[in-house]
């Protein structure tokens, strides 16, 4: 039995809050050799300023695009939790906190908020300023914060006295007097994608990517060098001629040659050679192995190489499966992950609502066919009226009486129908009194 165990089998009453034993971050004090991590000195995030210049290429762009337009432009609604009754509080605090989402702040609107913090997030942190107002119908307020900015005091003990973010301007380190702001856990939503417990920062897609960003923006710049002849891929080695004959050759290749479209017919006493530099063609731009680095881009994302702009064996069906993939493992996880902090940090920490929900609305798409069989198959089974399946669609219930019977009552009543003489449905017989129906004969 260890020490630690003996002392806390006699310190007597539990406390109400427990105080681990396991160290936090225990790699950091591999880096910091061998000093447990210090709850007042804040852990930095590198390279910031290359995942900024990233985010504006091309590929890098189009990828975050994928995710970050799609939740910008979702539904969404605050509602109660699920087993909650609503009452006249209830939707209150349901208006309070839309009216506060849908303006976070003088500057902003919720699409704009979304759009920062998304594009954050993909870099590697989201983070949105919290802050309560006087105005009880407007009492919370969200402000967008470069998250590459914000430092983390990775021993914070979990006091909520104690300062647990520091923003340092210019992504510098934090040092004495380096002017750094301090702020509080529930000051600030800090959106860690990928968490892991190395670190306390989250590890976005572009992070992931980086290396393959900077190689397909090298070779891309290569490439472009090649498509504008920048440089040559041959060289004419003309043999043992004198200054004069080499000043000739260039005057003459430059003059009736480059640009003529002639083909060129030499006559020299030991004979020329052609020496090939690069490739050419396809093969010197390096088409394929930048078709590879944007799969890897793709693979980073969580999204299909198609999206990049890699068509190769893309037709209809695999392209809307793949649609659909990129929805379910990039983008609801995305929205999923920006929905849990805005209730978790805004609306259950800071208003102190804890029976109403945020969430996107159209964020659960659903196969309309696959829906319609599942249905059908219910209803044939005798589980679902038509009217139990209008609820479920969101629509109203049927205004006849065939709406509140199930496949085998429908069956029977048609059944007796056909044997039947008299019809006798108003709806049938446009409202008028009952109609009769002569029985059929056969032979005469």
């Amino acid at each position: 039995m260890g020490l630690i165990t003996n002392i806390k089998q006699r310190l007597g009453r539990r406390r109400h809050e427990p105080q681990r034993d396991t160290e936090v971050y225990p790699r950091l004090m591999q880096i910091m050799s061998g000093q447990r991590v210090a709850n007042n000195t804040p852990v930095f995030k590198p390279t910031p300023w290359n995942l900024r210049a990233f985010s504006t290429t091309p590929y890098a762009r189009r990828a975050i695009n994928t995710i970050k337009n799609p939740i910008a432009q979702l539904g969404w609604e605050v509602v109660p939790k699920k087993g909650i009754e609503e009452n006249s509080e209830i939707r209150r605090q349901c208006a309070l906190v839309t009216t506060c989402l849908n303006n976070p702040n003088n500057e902003d609107s919720w699409r704009s908020l979304v759009e920062k913090v998304i594009t954050d997030i993909m870099l590697g942190a989201g983070a949105i300023e919290l802050k309560t107002g006087g105005d009880g119908m407007r009492p919370l307020w969200l402000y967008p914060v470069d998250a590459l900015s914000v430092q983390i005091y990775a021993g914070w003990t979990g006091d909520r006295r104690e300062a647990k973010y520091c923003q340092v301007p210019g992504y510098g380190m934090m040092t004495a007097g380096s002017g750094g702001i301090d702020l509080l856990a529930d000051e600030l939503i800090y959106i860690a994608p990928n968490p892991s417990t190395a670190h306390p920062f989250g590890c976005g897609p572009l992070e992931i990517a980086f290396t393959t960003i900077s190689r397909l923006l090298g070779v891309g710049e290569y490439a472009g060098n090649v498509a504008t002849n920048a440089r040559p891929t041959t060289m004419l080695d003309l043999g043992k001629a004198t200054a004069e004959q080499l000043a000739a050759f260039r005057s003459y290749w430059t003059n009736e040659i480059e640009g003529q479209g002639k083909m060129p017919i030499l006559s020299t006493t030991e004979g020329a050679t052609a020496i090939k530099l690069t490739a050419d063609g396809d093969a010197a731009l390096y088409l394929k192995w930048q078709e590879f680095l944007k799969a890897e881009i793709a693979a980073a994302f969580d999204i299909s190489p198609q999206n990049l702009g890699v068509e190769r064996d893309v037709n209809r069906s695999t392209g809307e499966v793949a649609e659909d993939r990129d929805w379910d493992q990039a983008i609801k996880p995305c929205a999923g992950l920006l929905a849990s902090h805005i209730n978790r940090d805004a609306i259950e920490a800071k208003l102190g609502f804890s029976q109403i929900e945020f969430r996107f609305t159209g964020l659960d798409r659903e196969d309309e066919v696959a829906t319609s069989k599942i249905f059908e198959t219910y209803y044939k089974a005798n589980v679902y009226t038509p009217n139990t399946i209008l609820a479920k669609l969101g629509e109203p219930p049927a205004e006849h009486e065939w709406g509140d019977m199930t496949y085998a009552d429908t069956q029977i009543a048609l059944s007796a129908a056909r044997g039947a003489g008299e019809v006798d449905d108003p709806a049938l017989n446009g409202g008028k009194k009952k109609a009769t129906a002569k029985p059929t004969t056969k032979g005469k």
